[in-house]
């Protein structure tokens, strides 16, 4: 609030100068409520069932003192619903800072979400929500390590870190991310990793890599019981990725203990995003097939630690159900269904069904021109 406080009155003082600062000043809200219920059986294979009902609206000053270099100043509050007030409640602090023209930028402070990452590499889950909950030891955390709503635990939408971003010759990006403060039980947790995508090529056969580098060290301090060891996943995709078509070969090296042998894993994932009556946009639909190298090698298994844990079986189906209303006003309406069938390494056939709607809102007004 102090921080608010203070950053309300430096751009008091820049409206009255405007002239004399030449900078450019918008005030921008922006809200996101979402729900978020996914079913599925097999948790020991994919991820226990989970509800998000949550919102968290951000409120923040955009500077731009030219054309080259601008900061964003503000902060997010997230309240999830399914904890009795003020439980839960959190204060993100967004604090941005960018250099940069039309061919490439670099960003320092609070990255936003939006990686160009398949979801067998990193959840959609992590887009949607500031907090991202432990499942099962197989999901983004250890299941005897509960980072519950108001630890610490910053990784989700808003993550703190850098980026080089480029628009020539395709559209990349070389980032690192800091997701977790040193505390008894880490000293660190960390993500690194670039993905280039050449749509300069085609917008939708758009030729595309990625590698993605996630890393959680704790050895240097004394473990307390169940706290993981040293934990080091490579991941990495190639071929096809667009909005419309993704033909990838991905493939993983994960290690649980990086004093130990990791283990290796690959597979072909394919995603199509088909628009049911295109003139109208009535809804879109999203065939999905993931075939694991498992079925060449039994040693195999893809695993991405941020990745959609259902990309991790031998074989997976899905065909998802998309709808989104986007109005002039800065206000959007989604809706979706996400539906699969997978194999487990037993021959075991597991459904899922979840579903999710959001509801995204944008209100920017000028405080100060140039």
């Amino acid at each position: 609030m102090r921080f608010l406080l203070i950053s309300i009155l430096e751009l008091s003082l820049l409206s009255r100068g405007g002239a004399c600062f030449a900078v450019d000043v918008d005030f921008q809200v922006y809200t996101s409520t979402y729900a978020y219920n996914g079913e599925n059986t097999h948790w020991e294979q994919t991820r226990t069932t989970l509800t998000y009902f949550e919102n968290f609206t951000e409120a923040l000053f955009d500077i731009k003192f030219n054309r080259l270099i601008d900061v964003q100043l503000g902060v997010s509050l997230f309240m999830p619903f399914t904890f009795e007030f003020p439980d839960g409640v959190r204060v993100f602090p967004i604090v941005t800072s960018r250099i940069g023209n039309e061919d490439v930028q670099l960003r320092l402070g609070t990255m936003k979400s939006g990686r160009n990452l398949p979801a067998p590499i990193r959840d959609p889950l992590i887009d949607m929500t500031p907090v991202v909950r432990s499942t099962w030891g197989n999901t983004l955390i250890d299941n005897n390590e509960q980072y519950l709503y108001d630890e610490k635990f910053t990784h989700g939408h808003y993550e703190y870190g850098g980026s080089l971003d480029w628009f020539k010759y395709g559209k990349g990006e070389l980032y690192m991310n800091w997701q977790i403060l040193d505390t008894k039980r880490h000293r660190e947790r960390f993500d690194v990793g670039f993905d280039w995508a050449l749509d300069f090529v085609s917008d939708i056969f758009t030729p595309y890599i990625a590698v993605h580098y996630w890393h959680n060290g704790g050895h240097e301090n004394v473990r307390l019981p169940g706290v993981p060891p040293m934990t080091e996943n490579y991941t990495g995709a190639i071929g096809i990725n667009s909005k419309h078509l993704s033909i990838l070969y991905l493939a993983s090296y994960n290690f649980l203990d990086r004093d130990k042998t990791g283990k290796f894993g690959h597979g072909l994932y394919l995603r199509g995003d088909i628009p049911i009556t295109p003139d109208t946009n009535w809804f879109v639909i999203e065939p999905i097939i993931f075939v694991s190298g498992w079925y060449l090698n039994h040693d195999h298994q893809f695993i991405s630690v941020e990745g959609d844990p259902f990309y991790r079986v031998p074989f997976y189906a899905g065909l998802n159900i998309k709808k989104e209303f986007v109005f002039d006003n800065g206000i959007s309406l989604s809706f979706a269904f996400i539906n699969g069938v997978f194999l487990t390494e037993e021959g075991e056939v597991g459904t899922r069904f979840d579903q999710t709607i959001s509801f995204n809102f944008t209100y920017r007004i000028p405080v100060t021109k140039r």
